[in-house]
């Protein structure tokens, strides 16, 4: 497992990274993401969705051996105790 530099929301480069190390034109998604999830479809089409999302999704590229993780976006909240 290695983690995207960043700024890593871009979907683009991301596909180019994947590319890289052997993915194919098409995966399979795993996503919160409705329109993506439990679909076979373009590698570009499911980052699209995926990248930025703000919840988990995983693009496999080779099915055990290379995939897209997005987790969930979690921000810094800050409450003041009075």
């Amino acid at each position: 497992m290695i983690e995207i530099p960043k700024p890593n929301s871009n979907f683009e480069k991301i596909a180019e990274l994947l590319k890289k190390h052997g993915a194919g034109e098409f995966c399979y998604s795993i996503s919160d993401c409705k329109a993506i999830d439990g679909k076979e479809l373009p590698l570009l089409s499911a980052l699209e969705k995926a990248v930025g999302y703000g919840m988990p999704s995983i693009i496999s590229c080779i099915p055990g051996k290379l995939a897209y993780f997005g987790a969930e976006q979690v921000t810094d909240l800050h409450q003041d105790l009075f």
